[in-house]
């Protein structure tokens, strides 16, 4: 529980080509702070409305979160886009001139969408040719100040010594497979958690029917083939990505030995299972596991448990919930339990993935990274975003736009 840093406290941790940037949207109108080492604290005020936001947000998501429909998903909503920039960030241009990191908190509605996709002008070409604003500036998200600069304090410690461990397509059926989708996509009924008749939410689902992902093994042996790590060793598939597994490794300090984590597999938010009340990963499915749908699940709770000296941690998950902020909340609460175990930084999404071309995104990321052994690692995300919207296929930011780095986005 860190206190409130001061705006000079904020500026003397940021880089010369940094910019922090707190964004807050009241019902009588929005308030922007940005803060560098140059300018110390400049602030606005917007006539944007928390409900104006809220409303423009709600467009935004109905054409980001539309992966699953391929060639049939609808045009982006640019102009959205670009009232929220102009509203926003356009009043600040003076000060994030000639920046190449933008550090961004940001609260409510705003949280829904990667600010990846705001466009720097108006604009309703083709989505290949946008002037999108992470063509201008490296993005990392915040869950506040006083948490951004814990962050950057423990970015100073030592790296843990082992590369990479990762967890992917695990088999939700201990008896058998489900068949598999194109996107990372899980839509169960979801739970009323009130419901007296729990029995009937209960025979209502079957952990062994989510969609398997076949496709994920592939993702995390690349990842792990160009961290240099053994996949053989430093992965595991099938029933053997189970939350135990993830247990046991944290308590015996290998865990605590690796410095890239990736669990490449479905995100829930609270509600979406019978009785689930906090946000989770699903992991491989285990006997019995009708009986207490929960039981397979790594949960907040068991995050907040493990011990952690993780430079990234990659959640190569979907959220499912719609643009109502549950997803957006439950993201937030694995972000901050993960930080609390020792990570320093994730790369999560914020909609349902379309698998080729998130795997072009994490697999990016990292070849970027190795690549470049200095370079920040929000800009390692930027480099693989414009990589994939190059590809004609991949232009609209529905496959290029669903991942953002929260937390350290420094080297």
């Amino acid at each position: 529980r860190p206190r409130p840093p001061t705006t000079a406290q904020i500026a003397e941790r940021l880089d010369e080509d940094e910019v922090f940037v707190q964004i807050l949207s009241t019902a009588g109108g929005s308030y922007v702070w940005a803060i560098d080492r140059a300018h110390g604290v400049v602030g606005v005020r917007s006539a944007l409305t928390e409900s104006d936001v809220a409303e423009l947000v709600t467009r935004l998501r109905a054409t980001l979160d539309v992966a699953s429909r391929g060639r049939r998903a609808p045009a982006f909503d640019f102009a959205a886009a670009s009232q929220l920039h102009e509203a926003l960030l356009k009043p600040l241009s003076a000060t994030l001139a000639g920046k190449a990191h933008l550090i961004v908190s940001t609260a409510g509605a705003l949280a829904q969408v990667p600010l990846a996709t705001l466009v720097t002008e108006p604009y309703s070409g083709k989505p290949g040719q946008a002037p999108w604003l992470i063509r201008q500036l490296a993005i990392s998200q915040v869950p506040g100040a006083s948490a951004w600069m814990a962050l950057r304090q423990s970015s100073h410690g030592a790296s843990a010594a082992l590369p990479f461990m990762g967890w992917g397509d695990p088999q939700f059926d201990p008896d058998g497979a489900a068949p598999a989708g194109g996107t990372r996509n899980f839509r169960a009924a979801r739970a009323v958690l009130d419901n007296p008749e729990e029995e009937l939410g209960r025979s209502a689902f079957s952990y062994a029917q989510m969609p398997a992902l076949p496709e994920t093994r592939a993702e995390v042996q690349a990842i792990a083939a160009m961290l240099k790590a053994d996949p053989g060793r430093d992965a595991r598939f099938g029933k053997d990505a189970s939350r135990d597994s993830v247990l046991r490794m944290s308590q015996s300090g290998e865990l605590a030995q690796r410095r890239v984590l990736v669990f490449a597999t479905h995100g829930l938010v609270p509600g979406e299972l019978p009785n689930l009340s906090q946000p989770a990963l699903a992991m491989a499915g285990v006997a019995g596991g009708d009986a207490d749908p929960l039981a397979p699940l790594l949960t907040l709770q068991d995050v907040l448990g493990l011990k952690l000296q993780a430079d990234w941690v990659v959640l190569s998950a979907c959220n499912t919930a719609a643009a109502d902020g549950r997803a957006e909340e439950a993201l937030s609460g694995l972000a901050r339990g993960f930080f609390y175990a020792g990570s320093r930084s994730l790369l999560v999404t914020h909609w349902a993935v379309e698998s080729d071309s998130a795997s072009l995104l994490t697999t990016g990321t990292f070849a970027h990274q190795m690549a470049h052994p200095q370079a920040p690692r929000a800009q390692s995300l930027r480099a693989a975003m414009l990589q994939v919207m190059a590809l004609p296929q991949y232009a609209h930011p529905a496959f290029w736009a669903p991942y953002v780095l929260v937390g350290e986005g420094r080297r």
